[in-house]
């Protein structure tokens, strides 16, 4: 599978119950992903909905401020040298990689990777070529 999806990037204080206030908030949707890069200064908490309209929505409600970007969910077999077949094509293609995290499934036979590239379009089109 590889889908298009809307990334949401939220700047959070690296303090105890930042990350719990911004996930009260959201607390009725539902994640296809969820990923946290922090500092000392303080952390990005990256979230991709399910429904991003009411997503978004409840975020403006609650005046927290974010950046969207698109991103490619990819699922793939789990096995060495999964991942550098794909990174391998988005090379050909001249695709830089901006962010990436993966999250193995509890079956141990595939893992969804979300990345980031600079391109969407020509990293979609790499991608679907000889899949």
């Amino acid at each position: 599978m590889l889908k298009v999806m809307k990334q949401y990037s939220i700047y959070l204080p690296n303090k105890p119950g930042e990350l719990k206030k911004l996930l009260l908030k959201v607390k009725k949707l539902n994640l296809s992903a969820a990923a946290t890069f922090a500092s000392r200064d303080g952390a990005i908490m990256r979230l991709i909905p399910q429904d991003r309209g009411s997503f978004e929505a409840v975020l403006k409600q609650g005046g927290v401020a974010f950046h969207k970007d698109d991103v490619l969910l990819i699922h793939i077999n789990d096995h060495p040298g999964g991942l550098l077949k794909i990174l391998t094509k988005l090379q050909k293609s001249h695709v830089n990689i901006e962010g990436m995290y993966i999250v193995g499934e509890s079956d141990g036979k595939h893992a969804s990777c979300v990345l980031q590239p600079d391109d969407v379009r020509t990293a979609k089109a790499a991608l679907e070529h000889g899949r």
